[in-house]
């Protein structure tokens, strides 16, 4: 009979039990015999301990919602009977260790639905090394799909249980009932893991987190995203829409944290080198990001139809670009059909769910689009606008009804959508200065002559400044980092003739100046 190891472990160090659990040194935890679970209900359901053995004819089981952690060796001489790491709709057990190839069975669950029309999918992993050589036998009875991404498209699985499939590649799968619990057994990763990714069509990829623990898309070591963009998206169970992650924001309830078990897209913009080790490994579901509360110019916009949701988000940083830029932005990835698609357009006609602006000191619109493949009622609700500053305007324009309503008055808008009603229907408008400190900038200090911007900066010698010049409809025109000195120069003449506002960001001031370009 079985004892829980909440009954064996105190605060103070080890229970020595002759029958179950032996030390053998001031670290050194063996289980000597019997079988141990790790369980929630104990006053800790986070257990570390230097090294673990597990001997013949013994196991230990991580219930769910417990945590452990071997920071030293990790040896199961029980096969994959010896650890057993269990999983419910209340959560699943957590490790983290370092030892390679240790086995193990990792059990998944999963919801599904019996209604064939309205499919309930998840993203799935493979939790166990490449070298198992996996075939789609773990999945039976379910309909397997992988991510074809030179076509961008869905492949659906045929239905042999001895295909073999790829531990380095994420997976899609339903399950015709109401849940279902696989189990993967075999040996676990640890150390260094390659995903599969490749620089084709899109540049999605769907990877897998291959280890028996969550991961930290921002851990600040253990990642190697070369030609990777910073945006991670994966499905919600049971959404409608992907949840998007990049710099701190998501939406659908996006989050930095990768569950265990859990396939997400990840987009290369390069040729890719893209790996990962045991440093971005945690334990549960704690997101590290800060809350839209604490975030000044970021708005939030929601549209919920058909009871079906969609979010995206625009904010402003001093270092972002109009343009999509793989470190601020997440692209749009299209959800269910039928449900609503919200997202904003980059500049340069991306389509992005969080859009990171640049601050303009001019009156900057949006486009707004939105689509959605049935006929019904639509309404959007937007949020966190009190975080900008009181003197900036935000406006709704609904170019198909032409009506334009302040945001700061009514937060929310509802409309009629026709199926294959023209996307492009509707802008976000921001007037007067966007960010804190801003300020005209003294003649002598910047200003326009000719088709020549001057900067006069002695007290930034060497400063990295960023210099934005954009024309009066809010358009960036030109972008550029450059070191300035005690006279600096930016040459204009590649912009077309009018008025022009220059903008330069250093050593955290914001200095603004206005001209007028007169190409000869």
């Amino acid at each position: 009979m079985g004892i829980g190891i909440a009954m064996a472990i105190h605060a103070q160090g080890i229970y020595n039990s002759a029958a179950y659990i032996v030390s053998t040194g001031s670290s050194y935890w063996a289980v000597a015999g019997g079988d141990f679970t790790l369980t929630s209900e104990s006053s800790a359901n986070l257990f570390t301990m230097a090294n673990l053995t597990i001997n013949p004819k013994s196991s230990v089981t991580i219930s769910p919602k417990s945590f452990l952690t071997v920071s030293g060796t990790l040896t199961n001489y029980n096969g994959t009977n010896g650890l057993i790491l269990q999983s419910t709709a209340e959560g699943t057990g957590s490790l983290i260790h370092g030892t390679a190839d240790v086995n193990a069975t990792i059990n998944r669950y999963i919801t599904g639905n019996t209604n064939l029309a309205t499919p309930t999918f998840h993203l799935v992993s493979v939790p166990l090394t490449p070298a198992t050589n996996s075939t789609q036998n773990l999945f039976l009875y379910a309909y397997l799909y992988d991510f074809d991404v030179a076509g961008n498209s869905w492949h659906g699985l045929d239905i042999s249980t001895v295909n073999p499939m790829d531990e380095t590649r994420g997976y899609m799968v339903y399950t015709p009932e109401d849940m279902h619990t696989y189990q993967f057994a075999g040996p676990m990763n640890a150390g260094i893991f390659n995903p599969l990714v490749t620089f084709a069509g899109s540049g999605h990829n769907l990877v897998p987190n291959p280890y028996p623990s969550a991961i930290n898309w921002d851990a600040s070591s253990g990642w190697v995203k070369t030609g990777i963009a910073n945006s991670v998206y994966i499905w919600p169970s049971g959404g409608s829409n992907y949840a998007a992650y990049v710099n701190g924001t998501a939406t659908n309830g996006g989050t930095n944290i990768i569950p265990a078990g859990q396939a997400f897209f990840v987009k290369a913009t390069a040729s890719p080198t893209f790996s990962m080790n045991d440093n971005v490994r945690v334990h549960g579901g704690h997101n590290f990001f800060k809350s839209d509360a604490s975030i000044t110019d970021l708005l939030r916009i929601n549209a919920v139809s058909n009871e079906m949701t969609d979010e995206t988000v625009i904010r402003f940083t001093d270092v972002a670009t109009a343009n999509a830029d793989p470190d601020y932005d997440a692209w749009k990835l299209t959800g269910t059909d039928g449900a609503p698609q919200l997202y904003t357009v980059a500049a340069d006609n991306q389509k992005l769910a969080i859009n990171s602006l640049p601050y303009l000191p001019t009156a900057y619109s949006v486009p707004l689009d939105f689509e959605q493949k049935s006929t019904a009622s639509v309404s959007f609700t937007f949020s966190n606008i009190e975080n900008f500053d009181p003197n900036v305007s935000i406006h709704l324009q609904d170019l198909k009804t032409n009506k334009t309503i302040d945001l700061r008055l009514q937060n929310t808008y509802t409309f009629s959508h026709t199926e294959g009603n023209d996307a492009m229907r509707f802008k976000v408008i921001f007037g007067g200065t966007i960010g804190i400190g801003e300020t005209t900038a003294e003649t002598n200090r910047l200003w326009i002559s000719g088709n020549t911007l001057y900067i006069n900066a002695p007290d930034y010698p060497g400063k990295a400044a960023q210099i934005s010049v954009y024309n009066l409809t809010g358009q960036l025109v030109l972008q550029k980092l450059m070191a300035v000195d005690q006279l600096s120069t930016v040459d204009l003449s590649s912009i077309k003739t009018g008025a022009v506002i220059a903008r330069m960001i250093v050593d955290g001031n914001v200095l603004t100046t206005k001209g007028t370009l007169f190409q000869q």
